[in-house]
């Protein structure tokens, strides 16, 4: 069969795809002052490593009423980890997960408005597929989806990749290489090869572009020098984990001078907090304490942090006196546990130190959405933080 001339090709091929502005979307735009993104809808428990009742059991009627339950609360976005299994092998149940692109592709259909990180690690996947799955996506979402991309460090969970350990900083030299063939694919209409150190495609082409143009919003979730260095070169949004609230200030105008002398005044920064929220300070502190004392799983407590430590350096923040609870709880997120007016002062006192937003997980998802709409969420907006 021959091959038709372009000059033949029938007009109607001719497909003039919507564009959306990244800065249009959730987390960049200008509605809500204070960004908040759920943090971890798509891993077992959440961030909370305990054997106790409430916390996440993975399945997708779960995961659909909590999604919608979180748009309907005004939540900007959903944050879905990069997770493989348990970070110790004690219960199957644990190590359920969802594949973060595609978790982000079954709920951008179900959704309206809402944005979605789909965090990506990059030694797993190569830019060309990256560059194929994120358009697809963002067609699905109507231009809300996020890359939240990771150079990885969990050498147990690449094991079963056959991938081996790299250094700190190399993962970081591999990273940039990674974005920067990423970006040319998303950016590029025409064939091209690519040799780099690490990566090489050649006649590499990728079509439809993702609705977002230039690029979908990019996140990155580092705190060490090379993670902050990473950030301000390729990325719109940064997480990062805080030793507490009172160094908040300080470090987020370090990173912010940081970004502006890299070319990125606008790189937003936003930390972590897990809220466990009661009807009074004391509700909220034996709830507390039922999670992360008389229930923790200390076997998956103790494990995460013999693993990350060294090999995650932005954990080194975290003082050693917090680093069980902290890492038991929420990811090293910042705690807030109180009363909604004591949540408030909390999540105040992160926007007053110059944040842009936060990352929230809760051990109950349900009861804690619930929870933050009722209670929390109209003190946000009184205050200015939110609109809605």
């Amino acid at each position: 069969m021959t091959s038709v001339p372009e000059s033949h090709v029938p007009a109607e091929w001719d497909v003039a795809d919507p564009v959306v502005s990244p800065q249009d979307t959730p987390i960049l735009n200008d509605v809500n002052k204070f960004k908040l993104v759920l943090l971890s809808l798509n891993t077992a428990r959440g961030t909370t490593l305990t054997h106790g009742e409430g916390t996440l059991r993975i399945t997708w009627d779960e995961t659909a009423r909590i999604a919608k339950a979180a748009e309907n609360a005004g939540l900007d976005a959903i944050l879905s980890i990069a997770h493989w299994k348990n970070w110790a092998q004690s219960h199957p149940q644990y190590d359920r997960m969802w594949d973060a692109i595609t978790f982000a592709a079954g709920l951008a259909a179900i959704t309206e408005r809402i944005q979605f990180f789909s965090t990506v690690h990059i030694p797993l996947f190569h830019p060309v597929m990256v560059a194929k799955m994120a358009a697809t996506v963002d067609h699905i979402a109507a231009g809300r989806l996020a890359l939240n991309v990771v150079a990885g460090w969990n050498q147990t969970e690449f094991s079963m990749f056959g991938l081996k350990e790299a250094e700190h900083d190399k993962r970081y030299e591999y990273a940039a290489e990674w974005m920067d063939f990423l970006l040319r694919i998303l950016d590029s209409d025409e064939p091209f090869d690519f040799h780099g150190r690490f990566l090489s495609g050649e006649q590499v082409v990728s079509q439809p572009k993702p609705l977002q143009r230039p690029r979908p919003v990019i996140m990155s979730a580092g705190s060490s020098p090379a993670g902050i260095a990473f950030a301000t070169k390729y990325a719109d949004v940064n997480f990062g984990i805080y030793p507490g609230f009172e160094e908040i200030p300080e470090l987020v105008t370090k990173a912010r001078s940081t970004a502006a002398e890299a070319g990125n005044p606008g790189l937003k920064f936003c930390g972590h907090g897990y809220i466990v929220c009661g009807d009074t300070e004391a509700d909220a502190k034996k709830q507390f304490k039922y999670l992360i004392e008389d229930k923790l799983d200390r076997l998956s407590t103790r494990t995460f942090i013999e693993m990350s430590m060294g090999k995650m350096h932005s954990v080194d923040v975290v003082a050693q006196e917090h680093m069980f609870q902290r890492t038991a709880a929420g990811n090293w997120g910042l705690p807030l546990v109180g009363t909604a007016e004591q949540v408030f002062e909390g999540i105040k006192t992160m926007a007053d130190g110059g944040m842009d937003g936060m990352a929230v997980s809760f051990p109950d998802y349900d009861e804690g959405i619930a929870r933050y709409d009722e209670t929390i969420r109209p003190l946000l907006i009184e205050a200015g933080l939110r609109k809605f």
